[in-house]
């Protein structure tokens, strides 16, 4: 099913002690499906052609199987909004080949660990956990009323936001630890 006009409005901080942080949104009433493996090929031109427009072109696969381009609309330093189509498919091999033969020849990948949760009294508002090979973060969707009375229950008020991806997080982490890896991956899947 697609996501048409779909506005996505996210917020995310970096965790530390992720089994505090966990037993709060239970707390809370958070309910979750589980613990997914998701694995995101990202695509663009060989001259990075959809990065420069503001465009974003993956394949996800884990929980479900997602075709996704999202573009950017608005950043700040207190949210990060883009308009977003999604569909779900069920041959991700095929729709990757698809997108090479279109000239979307430079992946990435990234690899995630994700938990999301949702909440009976605000069934739009999703709050995840993401277990990435740099660290340990939670991303919270929504609108911006319901995603900042959240940030409040979870203690997050002080904390620092952060309001760009996690490509751009991984690019500032290699750069702080003299890495030049440019694919998210783990060296063992744990």
């Amino acid at each position: 099913m697609a996501k048409q006009d779909y506005k996505e409005i996210e917020i995310k901080f970096q965790i530390n002690d992720l089994a505090s942080f966990e037993r709060k949104i239970l707390d809370l009433g958070g309910k979750t499906s589980g613990e997914f493996f998701q694995k995101t090929t990202r695509f663009d031109t060989p001259n990075s052609d959809l990065k420069k427009k503001g465009l974003f072109l993956r394949v996800r696969t884990g929980d479900k199987n997602t075709l996704t381009v999202k573009r950017k609309t608005k950043k700040d330093a207190i949210y990060k909004e883009r308009d977003e189509w999604e569909v779900e498919v069920n041959d991700t091999k095929t729709v990757t080949e698809m997108l090479k033969v279109l000239g979307y020849a430079k992946l990435l990948v990234m690899e995630k660990y994700r938990k999301s949760y949702t909440f009976p009294n605000s069934p739009d508002l999703i709050v995840t956990i993401d277990r990435l090979p740099f660290g340990n973060f939670t991303e919270i969707e929504g609108n911006k009323e319901k995603i900042e009375k959240i940030i409040e229950e979870l203690d997050l008020q002080d904390k620092g936001r952060i309001t760009t991806t996690y490509w751009k997080l991984h690019e500032d982490f290699n750069k702080e630890h003299g890495l030049t890896e440019e694919n998210i991956v783990f060296s063992d899947k744990n």
